[in-house]
């Protein structure tokens, strides 16, 4: 019963910034949208990514703000899409170009954890975290481009971005977004803490430990701690290695907790976000593209460490 009660605790303690955050952004994307002077200034300092990926130059702008919000960013996309200023392929590229700018706004959170519970091999995590979300732009800046017709680089950046952006949301508008979002984010909620309820966690949480105990017990147990909270994983991580194991390698267990958690608690965690700004098809599309592709990149850049 006790386990029930702090699971809800922390359910609607994370359904409320959720929901708090994207309300924010929502409404923060409808200030700057009617604050020209910000919203051209901001879009100008993005204009390389629209220039490297072939996207459209209003696009500059969420890519800007995913810095700051990627909430914002993401609903910036979705009104442009809505109002067919983007097709659903440049809605996917745009939105999985922005994924590394809101990983560089979500590291900043993790810089002091990692620093000191990790020292220098923290860094070295972090950096290649980094890597692996500049990659990630890169390869879908490098498929925005080949897929790009010539006429979205020829006309005023400027002159775009105030047209499109400028024009794409109301306050009655912005209004309905947010209760949509709310709504489809409330069930997404709701379902995944109905399906921890039943035990769905700890049944994969187990069978996990199960299988990686075979390989190595403490391998096993900073994969499990992971998948339960990257800050507890990156203490427990630590620890190890001032007991004395080899940094480099304990490193190398964290990628491999990395993998484990983006494709199991970070479909979880992410799942409202997605589902509730970009909908059911949508959603589900970038979530899965942008957490597959990460994994394949953190296990490539595994590899490269096993051979060096």
């Amino acid at each position: 019963m006790g386990q029930v009660i702090n699971l809800n605790i922390y359910e609607l303690h994370y359904l409320a910034f959720t929901i708090l955050g994207i309300t924010l952004g929502v409404l923060t994307m409808y200030y700057i949208m009617n604050r020209r002077a910000v919203m051209m200034y901001i879009g100008r300092l993005g204009q390389w990514i629209t220039t490297l990926s072939g996207l459209p130059s209003y696009c500059s702008l969420p890519f800007m703000v995913s810095f700051v919000s990627p909430s914002t960013a993401s609903s910036m996309l979705v009104t442009m899409y809505k109002d067919s200023k983007l097709t659903r392929r440049e809605l996917y590229i745009a939105s999985l170009i922005n994924a590394f700018p809101a990983l560089l706004s979500h590291l900043r959170t993790l810089i002091p954890v990692l620093l000191s519970t990790m020292d220098m091999y923290g860094l070295l995590y972090l950096l290649i975290l980094m890597t692996i979300g500049f990659i990630q732009m890169i390869i879908f800046a490098v498929l925005g481009r080949r897929g790009s017709s010539e006429h979205k680089n020829i006309d005023s950046a400027a002159k775009h971005t105030e047209q499109v952006v400028g024009s794409s949301l109301n306050l009655r508008r912005a209004l309905k977004l947010i209760m949509r979002i709310v709504l489809v984010t409330s069930i997404t909620s709701v379902v995944f803490a109905v399906l921890e309820v039943l035990g769905f966690n700890n049944y994969i949480n187990d069978y996990l430990s199960h299988e990686f105990n075979v390989l190595n017990p403490y391998l096993a147990s900073l994969i499990v701690t992971y998948i339960i909270s990257d800050n507890a994983a990156f203490a427990a991580a630590g620890t190890l290695i001032n007991e004395g194991f080899n940094g480099i390698l304990v490193v190398k267990w964290l990628l491999i907790g990395y993998v484990a958690s983006s494709l199991i608690r970070g479909i979880r965690h992410n799942a409202p976000y997605y589902l509730g700004i970009y909908g059911l098809r949508d959603g589900i599309t970038i979530m899965l593209i942008s957490t597959l592709t990460r994994a394949l990149l953190a296990l490539l850049i595994l590899g490269i460490l096993y051979l060096i």
